[in-house]
């Protein structure tokens, strides 16, 4: 699963009445999916042979901007933890739509800094050149 289809799942499932009795199954499966799809991206990006060693190879000025990016996986690694116990107590929705609600906000931020990353290091023209 992509990180886009995992985010759209989170989504979808937060957004389905609290009082449905489906509304936690479906947002546990969606932490979990989101999980599955995040831990991909780390792989992708973090791996020795991923995105990022790609980058300081090719552009290692941008070297601390991908340690901000290492940084934002810990964060949403801590955060998508911490819904593991509020999911099974049945009152905390609010506090679990509010966090999911941050979540998501900070992952699609965390995928667009990426983007951005990979722009400045393949497509910015530096000059220089001849």
């Amino acid at each position: 699963m992509e990180l886009l289809d995992g985010i759209q799942l989170m989504q979808h499932a937060i957004q389905t009445p609290v009082g449905d009795p489906a509304w936690r199954p479906e947002v546990s499966r969606a932490v979990a999916q989101l999980k599955a799809a995040f831990a991909e991206h780390v792989e992708v990006t973090e791996g020795p042979a991923g995105l990022y060693a790609g980058v300081i190879n090719d552009a290692p000025r941008l070297a601390s901007y991908l340690d901000d990016l290492v940084g934002e996986h810990r964060s949403v690694w801590t955060a998508l933890d911490e819904l593991e116990g509020p999911l099974a107590d049945p009152h905390s929705h609010e506090w679990v739509r509010e966090h999911v609600d941050l979540l998501i906000r900070e992952v699609w931020q965390h995928r667009q800094r990426g983007a951005d990353l990979l722009y400045e290091a393949y497509v910015t023209d530096l000059g220089g050149e001849t």
